[in-house]
């Protein structure tokens, strides 16, 4: 919920959402003592009680919940991977990046590029937990170019959706989805997502395809994009095109020393 949220507002790190959360913290809070203040002048005493809880109510969440909600929402390492490779990449190469993306969609034929969203994630090791001492992900390296979609920095484990699948399996991966009914069934009996993070995803998206970024044998990202048009992919993509344009991705990383 929180992300939906952020990338409404178009939060894109920790501090920017940190800041957010106090300064609601502080606006509600300045209001429920005003509250406060004109409901006892008025000897209106169960709205001033109303009005100071609400006003403790964010105060605790600005000090309590504050940086559990900014960790949850924008883990710190995450953002310092996406911090690094950024700084890594350079200005001039995420443009260049945005730009082979929006060349890729206008190359897709028979259908309406206006309603395709794409971009690049490139694996990342997370820290490790009980059960794995070395995991992976796969982090969104640039905001989507095209009408939807949400910022960079989000992480995808390796066992979910249609971008793990790709890199697990290193070859071009697509689907499509006839209904909502449908998508949610099928996320969560393929696409390792469970049935209240199904719930919470968007729904315009009907059609899907992933590329990997192979470097050598090894997938080092992939290639990500979707359509709010039913059968969209894989007709409209041929795959030698996409797999020329993959690598053509992996070069720049390699220029930037990314990969």
């Amino acid at each position: 919920m929180w992300q939906l949220i952020a990338s409404g507002l178009h939060i894109k790190t920790r501090r920017q959402f940190r800041l957010t959360v106090r300064a609601l913290a502080v606006i509600v809070a300045a209001t429920s003592a005003f509250g406060v203040g004109v409901f006892v002048e008025f000897h209106w005493f169960r709205r001033a009680t109303a009005a100071f809880v609400v006003g403790l109510t964010a105060t605790l969440v600005e000090l309590i919940l504050g940086d559990y909600l900014a960790e949850h929402t924008y883990p710190f390492e995450t953002e310092k991977k996406l911090e690094i490779l950024e700084h890594r990449l350079g200005e001039a190469a995420v443009r260049a990046i945005t730009e082979k993306l929006r060349r890729i969609i206008a190359s897709f034929a028979a259908c309406d590029t206006r309603q395709i969203s794409g971009t690049v994630h490139i694996l990342v090791e997370l820290s490790g937990s009980a059960e794995d001492k070395v995991r992976y992900g796969l982090l969104q390296l640039t905001d989507y170019v095209g009408p939807h979609g949400g910022s960079k920095g989000r992480i995808t484990t390796m066992e979910k959706g249609i971008v793990g699948r790709c890199a697990r399996t290193a070859k071009t991966e697509y689907v499509n989805f006839a209904d909502v009914h449908v998508y949610r069934k099928r996320m969560v009996e393929e696409f390792g997502f469970s049935r209240a993070e199904t719930e919470r995803h968007t729904t315009f998206a009907k059609s899907y395809i992933a590329e990997p970024l192979m470097l050598g044998p090894n997938v080092i990202g992939v290639l990500y994009f979707f359509s709010s048009e039913a059968q969209v992919f894989p007709h409209a993509a041929r795959e030698a095109d996409l797999t020329s344009k993959a690598q053509d991705l992996v070069d720049l990383l390699k220029i930037v020393s990314i990969v």
